[in-house]
């Protein structure tokens, strides 16, 4: 797999960390997730934030952010699976040990609120990281799609050749077009959230793979527009959009997801496609953030996303 540096793949019987970086959990999903990652053939150790609550994040943010730095610090531990979404990623972007980071690249996934440090580690670090399903969902009841595609990344990235959706799943063509470049991206209002910062998204030369849930098409449009005005459809080669589960009007008037696709994204004449299957929906594959992609995009129902 060409692009950023791909981290050593995962073996049966690895020691991993399962870290909290944004929302808690309830003790008994926690558990779940413990039982979830030994699923996988792998030997979990639960970061202390994990048990930690301060209203909505979980811990206070040094804690969290200690967590994540001593899971990549500490060479026992091969691979790093954030419990959850939900807020609080962002908080610990200035007390995050990059340099460090760099030095020790592993396997690192989650999503949605996740979206914050897969973008941070890209840009700063210059490795993949995996955006994929996160244990509290429990690994043990996902169906095999979803399995499969996290199995591959994780245990076998130089085995995966293309990023697919699950049968009867289409993938539309909105412009058509070809293009290649390193995938990045995640989560809308996480990527628009960072604009301004040190850690905003870098999309000169990139595929850019955006995907929301639970909003509402203005709210969409506003961060689509705000990406649009950073220069981020300007300087990417490609643009893919996910699902975006839930984000129909629920007043009227209202202006529906198709029309800010076309009236803020389309503009920009880049090849644009909508409905890969990655984040905030089941079954969903995993994305190897920062590994280079071609994606051929010829006509409204033909699209093909090659890892090269």
């Amino acid at each position: 797999m060409k692009g950023l540096i791909c981290p050593a793949p995962l073996q049966p019987g690895d020691t991993v960390a399962i870290t909290a970086p944004s929302s808690p959990v309830p003790a008994e999903k926690l558990e779940a997730s413990i039982e979830s990652i030994k699923f996988l053939g792998l030997n979990p150790v639960v970061m202390p934030s994990c048990h930690m609550q301060h209203g909505y994040l979980a811990g206070l943010d040094q804690k969290r952010a200690d967590d994540i730095n001593a899971a990549f610090a500490c060479d026992d531990y091969k691979g790093i699976f954030c419990l959850r979404g939900g807020y609080g990623a962002m908080r610990l972007l200035p007390m995050l040990d990059f340099d460090m980071i760099r030095e020790n690249p592993k396997v690192f996934i989650g999503y949605s609120d996740i979206t914050a440090l897969h973008t941070s580690i890209n840009k700063l670090c210059g490795f993949i990281t995996y955006h994929g399903p996160m244990p509290t969902t429990d690994y043990r009841t996902q169906e095999g799609f979803t399995n499969d595609s996290m199995r591959l990344c994780l245990f076998s990235p130089e085995k995966l050749q293309s990023l697919e959706n699950p049968a009867g799943e289409t993938i539309h063509t909105l412009r058509r077009g070809k293009a290649q470049g390193l995938l990045t991206g995640g989560n809308l209002s996480l990527l628009a959230g960072t604009l301004g910062s040190p850690y905003e998204i870098d999309t000169r030369g990139k595929i850019l793979f955006i995907e929301d849930v639970d909003e509402e098409p203005y709210r969409i449009d506003k961060s689509l527009t705000a990406l649009s005005l950073a220069g981020k459809f300007r300087d990417c080669e490609a643009i893919i959009l996910g699902t975006f589960a839930r984000c129909d009007a629920e007043e009227e008037p209202s202006l529906s997801l198709a029309d800010a696709f076309e009236e803020v994204v389309l503009p920009w004449n880049k090849p644009v496609i909508l409905n890969l299957r990655a984040g905030h929906i089941y079954p969903q594959s995993t994305l190897p953030m920062g590994a280079e992609i071609a994606l051929e995009a010829e006509d409204a129902a033909s699209v093909k996303i090659s890892v090269l």
